[in-house]
């Protein structure tokens, strides 16, 4: 009898985790929508075509300010990339921010508050910070990485997409 069951399981096992793989690719972008430092809204649907990188942060997380002064140093990386900063925070505590690291200063990076509406983070099942998701041209997600993750690992996957 565990003859027979062993090759079942060993099928159900390989199945499961090429479809957990197809299931990472086929995974569209939140359908964010978020307030911006300077008032304006910014939803999923203004982005352009290309590659995105999300990042769901805090602005108080000391990982996720670890992170941002990492990502400007290594800029180059995400230049060609349009990056989405979302938190759940108040306005009151993202202003100082932005401000910080300079956030506004480049083009391709916007920083907003999702509110309390929880739609991203309960999107991809958020519980710890950062949350980054990195999508491909094609719009597919490719990788995602959750809360302190060495950045260099990070930095690669960006470089790749």
């Amino acid at each position: 009898m565990f003859k027979k069951i062993i090759p079942i399981l060993f099928f159900l096992a390989i199945g499961s985790a090429a479809f957990s793989q197809s299931a990472l690719g086929q995974k569209k972008i939140a359908p964010f929508q978020i307030k911006l430092t300077n008032g304006q809204q910014y939803t999923a649907s203004q982005l352009a075509a290309g590659p995105v990188v999300l990042i769901y942060f805090s602005p108080d997380c000391d990982h996720c300010q670890n992170f941002t002064k990492d990502m400007i140093k290594n800029y180059s990386i995400f230049a060609n990339k349009q990056v989405v900063m979302i938190t759940f925070q108040s306005m009151e505590m993202l202003k100082p921010f932005v401000t910080q690291y300079k956030l506004s200063t480049y083009p391709n990076i916007k920083v907003g508050t999702e509110g309390y509406s929880y739609i991203v983070q309960r999107y991809y099942q958020i519980k710890s910070f950062p949350y980054i998701a990195i999508y491909n041209k094609a719009g597919n997600l490719v990788q995602t990485f959750e809360g302190e993750q060495p950045h260099q690992t990070i930095f690669n996957a960006v470089k790749n997409i």
